[in-house]
This record gives structure tokens, sequence and C-alpha cells, in this order.
């Protein structure tokens, strides 16, 4: 080589590789669908879902549909909605690589919820598409464009709800408002909407206050109604405590409907608490009576003697100091040493 040759300069050069399509990547995409209620209406609203959306995620040839999820619970907590729980499991073990939706309100209605599942999701690599904003969780900006919807969201929902309980109290103020008409077990509803005996269940109510009446416990009258095969007021066989207390404690077997009797706690929370005694709204001889007056009376006063529980000033509820009570083994203890005759 002279001195005068230069060595020949290398220009970098692109190589483009096809993609094989055979190897194309699809994403597994999981719809997630909620209404409110369990109405018949809601559940037609929840069907049209369904099918609509499910029929979106299969006309896109990058997207592979692996599952439904639904509910029909408030939007308020995640923890009571059972279909958007097991969706989240199925994020966690890899299963789902994006969530369709069709609304921020869908998906939930608790702000801090909402944020909370967003970001465990983006940490997992799984999006969410809300049809109706026409967002992406993974776009730029999408959190924060998704935690303002969230916000108003939320906003709306505390609004319609505190619209509503205004305008049921304010029905109440007439004694025939269809809210004091609300069913319970022991009563059907006529063509108008009126309660009226159902003859079959009124015998169960006055079985449970006869057998209370002498003396039986919760528990044992539990034991007795399924002895005998009675069917719960959800059609099932085994009795709830929680049920039967309720029944002895339904004024409504009185012929008086009672409304407002517990206020809901500040939102998103949806615990109840007792509602002072003057916001109560009752409307007396409304309906036919299964369990007279004097003889509901009777047994309110003997669950008060029986029970060990009382409410102080404030509201709480105080477990009673009772020679029986496991709660002080040792005070028991010295009972059962001490003779008879003391």
């Amino acid at each position: 080589m002279s001195d005068n040759d230069q060595p020949t300069e290398r220009k970098p050069k692109i190589r483009v590789i096809p993609a094989n399509p055979n190897l194309k990547w699809r994403k597994r995409v999981a719809l997630y669908c909620r209404v409110s209620t369990d109405l018949e209406l809601q559940q037609n609203s929840l069907s049209a879902q369904m099918d609509f959306q499910k029929q979106d995620i299969m006309e896109i040839r990058e997207w592979e549909y692996v599952a439904t999820y639904t509910d029909t619970k408030s939007g308020r907590s995640i923890n009571a909605r059972p279909g958007f729980k097991k969706m989240l499991e199925a994020c966690e073990a890899g299963e789902i690589d994006l969530i369709y939706t069709k609304s921020v309100s869908r998906f939930g209605r608790n702000c801090v919820d909402f944020l909370v599942t967003l970001r465990r999701l983006k940490e997992l690599n799984v999006d969410v598409y809300f049809q109706n904003e026409h967002m992406h969780l993974g776009s730029n900006q999408g959190e924060l464009l998704l935690t303002l919807h969230s916000v108003w969201a939320e906003s709306e929902s505390v609004n319609k709800s505190e619209n509503i309980k205004w305008g049921i109290r304010r029905s109440t103020m007439n004694p025939n408002s269809p809210a004091f008409s609300r069913k319970c077990f022991g009563y059907d509803k006529d063509g108008e909407g009126n309660l009226v005996i159902n003859p079959d269940e009124a015998k169960v109510v006055n079985l449970i206050y006869d057998l209370y009446g002498k003396g039986y416990s919760i528990i044992k009258i539990k034991k007795e109604l399924e002895t005998q095969k009675i069917s719960t007021p959800t059609g099932k066989r085994r009795w709830a405590v929680k049920t039967i207390d309720n029944i002895l404690t339904n004024e409504k077997y009185t012929g008086t409907s009672v409304y407002g009797t517990t206020v809901g706690s500040d939102y998103p929370s949806m615990k109840r608490a007792p509602r002072n005694t003057e916001d109560i709204h009752r409307s007396e001889n409304h309906h036919p009576v299964i369990i007279d007056q004097y003889r509901f009376d009777q047994v309110q006063k003997m669950k008060k003697k029986r029970s060990n529980v009382s409410i102080d000033a404030a509201g709480n509820k105080v477990r009673k100091s009772s020679h029986y009570s496991m709660k002080h083994p040792k005070k028991v203890a010295k009972l059962i040493k001490k003779p008879f005759n003391e």
C-alpha cells in the first residue's frame, strides 16, 4: 500500500428486520362492568354493557379477550365488590395486560381507592382504558387526568346521594309516602304498593315472638326454626342470629312504619349510626298488624332485661360487668369457691 492510499471510510448501514407475524404479541384484555343495584332494569343495563364492550374488544386484532368481571354494588368501596377484587387478583397473577371499562365512575367513585388501585396496576404494567373518557392509564399525563375525573365522579356521587336522601326525607312528611311501604319479612305488597300480610311468613314471625316470650334465647330460637325446617327470609336453611334479632325489634310488625332511625356517616364510609329521635319520621296505623303493641313492648322489655350491653351517654355500646362474664374468670372462680350460706 502506497503512502497516498487512504483507508476506505466505512459507512454504517441500517438493516431493518421485519417482524414475524407468527410471533406477534397480543394484549390480554379483561372487561370490567358495574351497576349500582341488582334491580331488573340495572341488570339489563349490565347485560348491555357486557355485550357492546366485549364486541369492541373482539374487533381489535391486537387484543385478546380473556374474561369479564362484574359487580352489582356501589362504587364507594373495593371491599364490597367481589368481581373487582377477583380482577385485581388476576392482574397480580400476571393474567391481564389491559382492563377495558366504560368510565371512571364505573371503575370506582372513591378517589383514594381509585388512585391506590391505578398506581398498583401501573407497577404491574397493567393498562386501563376508559371508554367514555377515551383515556389510557399508560398515556402521558394519564394518571393526572384520571385523578381529576375521579374527583369529579366522587363529588357527583356525594351530591346525588345527598339529593336523593333529601328528597326521601321530604317525602316522609306525608304519612302515605312510599318510603314507609318498604317490604319486610311477614309482608307483601298489593297492586297499589300497599303492605299486606303474608300469612305463611306472619306465622313464623308470631312463632319467634312466642318462643322469645317463653324464655327462649335467640340461639335456641335459631335451632328451633332450623329443626322445624323453616326457611329464612332469603330462602336459606340456616338462620342468622342477626335476622332473628331484627325481627324481634322491628316496629313495623305493630302497624307503625318508621323511617330514618339511622344516618349514614360521611362519604365514603358506608357505616350507619343511630339518628336523633326528633329527626325520625313515623307513620302510625300504616298497615295491618302482625304483633300487637303490648306484646311488642313486652318483648323489648325482656330483651333489655336479658342484655348485658348498654348504651352510654356518648352513644357507645358498653358491656355490663356480670358475675357470669367469662371476661373476668378470676371473679367467677371466687364466686364458685364461696359457700352458698354466705
